[in-house]
Order: structure tokens, then C-alpha cells, then sequence
């Protein structure tokens, strides 16, 4: 299990936690969810997305040993791929702009996976929305969301992939524009937290949820802290 570094993959290294030794992915899940008093695990298999493997067995273990709620980005591009992930124990399938090939994709997808075990990833690098899929390629976030939207999405996750990893501060700019323009999608902002005002910061700009990893590994950011920002909305734990 890795580190997420700015999506930079080529720099990830092995975690290193405060919450527990080692890098096994059961007992680091195990460590997230107590942390956060949840169950939601968010996932992303690296070697499904670059197409060399994949971790199902993992995803499996999760779910069936911990009881979490795997939510998993393995590179998704079909119904087929999305089925088999709900399959191996994955509680929602998470379709990253990274690695759609177009928006039909998208739709078939849709058709046939209930809607609540599906969302978006709108994927934001240095020059816009990161993407395969040419009607997404390269846009502003807002966009990109407007986008997705009028095709029926109903919930995304916003992912400042230069900010995962860095305790930089998360991207609140961008969430209050995409709730006060999407006031009935469901947002779950992913990237640089790194203090408990952060978190209320996230909650006040409209944020659904939030993802969570390097805050809690290092932290910065405690049981308590989660607690104490519950109200307006529901952390999620992170595992890149």
C-alpha cells in the first residue's frame, strides 16, 4: 500500500502511519475506520488503472474480514469491469475522468449499475479535468461538472490531484462555486486537508463529504476533530 503524492505515481512510497506500523492495507483500513468511526474505505487501485493487475482480493478482504465499504477506483471504462468490481466486494464504483474512455461509456455504465453504487471522480491536474474522454479533456472543473450533470451524474467526487498528499490545503474556491451552481449533486472534495479548520472550512463551502489519508496518518487530524465536524457533513478515510 502507497503514499498518493500529487498523482504523481512514479513518487509513491510505502505508508508510513502514526495510526499503525507497517504498510498491510487490512490493518490500515482497520486503523482509518476507527479513526473516523466509519466504514467507507476509499481505494485506488494503481495497478487496475495503469492495466498491469489488479487488487480484487484485497477489495475482497476488506469488505468481507473488516465489514467496510470499499469505494474504488480501478480504472473502470465498462459495464463489464464496473460488475466484476461490485462483485469482488466493492460498495460503490468510482469512474475516474483519468481513465474514461467517452461519455457512451459513461451511460452504459449508468444503465447498468444501480445508481447508488456509482459516481465520478472529476480528476483535476495542472491544466484542467484529466481525462481520456475528449469531451472532458482539459476542462475547468465547473465544466466538467456541468458536463456530467446534464448526462444524469448525480454525485462526483472533486479530486485536486495536486494537492493529494501535500497537506497544502484543500481547494474550497472550486467547491463553493460547484455547490452554489450544483446545488443537488452530491460533493465529496479530495486533496490537501490537513487541519480540523480545514474541515469546517470544507463543510461551510457545501462539501457532502470529504476524503481524508496524510491528516490522519500524521495526525494533524483526530477522532475528535472528525466529531466535532460531523454535522454538516460525513468524513470519509482515504486509502490511495
Amino acid at each position: 500500500m502507497v503514499q498518493g503524492l500529487r498523482g504523481e505515481r512514479q513518487q509513491y512510497r510505502a505508508v508510513r502511519s502514526g495510526l499503525v506500523a507497517g504498510s498491510d492495507p487490512l490493518a490500515i483500513a482497520r486503523a482509518l475506520c476507527h479513526e473516523c468511526d466509519g466504514r467507507a474505505v476509499y481505494i485506488a487501485d494503481l495497478d487496475a488503472i495503469a492495466g498491469t493487475g489488479d487488487h480484487l482480493d484485497v477489495i475482497r478482504e476488506l469488505r468481507e474480514r473488516l465489514g467496510a465499504e470499499p469505494w474504488v477506483d480501478a480504472g473502470v471504462s465498462n459495464a463489464e469491469a464496473a460488475a466484476r468490481l461490485l462483485e469482488a466486494g466493492a460498495a460503490r464504483v468510482i469512474v475516474g475522468t483519468e481513465t474514461l474512455p467517452d461519455l457512451s461509456a459513461l451511460q452504459e455504465m449508468r444503465d447498468s449499475l444501480p445508481a447508488d453504487h456509482l459516481l465520478v471522480s472529476i480528476d483535476v491536474g495542472a491544466h484542467g479535468v484529466l481525462s481520456r474522454c475528449p469531451a472532458l479533456a482539459g476542462l475547468p472543473p465547473l465544466a466538467a461538472l456541468e458536463l456530467l450533470a446534464h448526462e444524469g451524474v448525480t454525485e462526483v467526487i472533486l479530486l485536486a490531484l495536486l494537492q493529494v498528499g501535500t497537506g497544502a490545503g484543500p481547494d474550497t474556491e472550486t467547491l463553493r462555486a460547484a455547490r452554489a451552481a450544483f446545488p443537488h449533486v452530491r460533493l465529496v472534495a479530495g486533496g490537501g486537508v490537513r487541519t480540523p479548520a480545514d474541515l469546517r472550512a470544507l463543510a461551510a463551502a457545501g462539501a457532502d463529504g470529504v476524503l481524508l489519508a496524510t491528516a490522519l496518518h500524521r495526525g494533524w487530524i483526530t477522532a475528535a476533530d472528525i466529531r466535532a465536524t460531523r454535522s454538516g457533513h460525513r468524513p470519509l478515510t482515504s486509502e490511495p
